[in-house]
């Protein structure tokens, strides 16, 4: 009686009729109750040997054939369906981008389980010679880590290739900081403006552009002088809302259009594309105020209350809309001007980067300092802790102090 290959064993014999040699793994039992193999062949009976040998070696590793899925029909399910969900509206832009502009064009076309760290040496080459820095190699880095980690949760690949290579390293960056004398006259100057107080706590407590934009009425209490950071407004991205085709070209197009938000996550839906979203940590986070910045909030409340404000802003358009990213920055620009200050280059975020440096200079230690800007502090674990301590109370007296003093 002839023996009966367990799953995963394999034997090879040679096709005279076709000749090609054969190997063939039994890989299981299909939904009728009959072997399901798998096969490879070559003309060279050593080559054929080779390939029953890894196919064997696939199937103890991972319980069944990896398949031959190529990177770009994987990466095409992977942004669709494990990073679109999860991930905010402007990460999955640079996961999309970054896939699309040098990973597939470099090998998209091969078989997810050929890929070899040579294959990635060569993207980081090419992004060199074209000119991006050390950082975007890293960024494109760092997007292959999750795409071939995801394919080794899904059994397509026995481990993840980027774990075989040295990870480009980020190189230096120069955050820009605003002078102390250039600090005061745009304070000074913030103050005869409508849009003043919302300059005056980018440059006192460093909010982000995003959480500056999605602030919102209840993010002030004049009571208990704090601030909180519930939001960050971002810009969402779009996809078909039917299923089958579309005539429309892009999905900002499609008739029936829907916004994608990440499963799961609290959101508020404002005009357009505009979303509300938790900050970057996923965690609000609140912070004192100095009686300055607390008198140009209540100034800004009242005028405020005079207008339009469907969504409960507490920067918005006149109209009561949602101020872009684009605009905001061009208000920024406007006030730089009217404080002498030379704008080239000058973003917003340097009212973040300034107020952190301001912090430091005034002494102020790198935990607390992390509690108010929403960065992670070394040693803090888990969430932010609720800043209206007097350590953060403190610091927000010593930057007053240092500004007008």
């Amino acid at each position: 009686m002839p023996r009966t290959r367990k799953s995963g064993e394999g034997g090879l014999y040679h096709d005279e009729k076709r000749d090609l040699w054969i190997g063939v793994v039994d890989v299981g039992l299909n939904e009728n109750g009959g072997r399901k193999q798998k096969r490879v062949s070559s003309r060279s009976e050593s080559k054929a040997r080779i390939k029953l040998r890894a196919l064997q070696a696939e199937i103890d590793s991972t319980g069944s054939p990896l398949g031959n899925k190529t990177v770009a029909a994987w990466s095409e399910y992977w942004l669709a369906n494990i990073c679109e969900p999860k991930m905010k509206p402007q990460p999955f832009r640079t996961y999309r981008s970054y896939t699309n502009n040098w990973i597939l064009p470099a090998i998209g076309r091969k078989n997810l389980k050929e890929v070899r760290p040579s294959d990635l040496r060569m993207i980081y080459d090419k992004m060199k010679a074209k000119g991006l820095s050390s950082s975007s190699q890293l960024k494109a880095h760092n997007v292959m880590s999750s795409m071939f980690e995801a394919a080794r949760f899904e059994r397509l690949v026995t481990a993840n290739v980027t774990k075989d290579i040295h990870r480009p390293k980020a190189g230096k960056t120069t955050r820009g900081t605003l002078s102390p004398d250039e600090t005061l006259r745009i304070l000074q100057a913030a103050a005869g403006r409508p849009d003043g107080s919302k300059w005056l706590v980018s440059l006192y407590a460093g909010i982000r552009q995003g959480e500056r934009l999605g602030a919102t009425l209840d993010s002030v209490d004049l009571e208990r002088g704090l601030f909180t950071v519930h939001w960050n407004m971002v810009e969402a991205n779009y996809k078909h809302g039917h299923e089958g085709e579309c005539s429309a070209k892009s999905a900002g197009r499609c008739p029936t259009k829907q916004l994608i938000t990440p499963d799961g996550m609290e959101h508020r839906v404002l005009k357009g594309r505009f979303v509300l979203l938790p900050p970057k940590s996923n965690e609000a986070r609140t912070f004192p105020l100095p009686q300055s910045l607390l008198t140009a909030l209540e100034q800004h409340l009242a005028e405020l209350s005079l207008r339009p404000n469907p969504y409960g802003l507490l920067w918005p358009n006149t109209d009561g809309t949602p101020i872009d990213s684009r605009h905001d920055q061009q208000q920024w620009k406007t006030l730089l001007a009217d404080a002498q200050v030379a704008a080239e280059g000058v973003t917003t975020h340097w009212a973040r980067h300034t107020a952190i440096s301001d912090f430091t200079a005034a002494g102020v230690p790198d935990r607390t300092i992390g509690e108010v800007v929403g960065h992670k502090s070394p040693g803090v674990t888990g969430n932010y802790q609720h800043v209206s301590s007097k350590d953060a109370i403190d610091a927000m007296q010593k930057l007053s102090d240092r500004r007008t003093g």
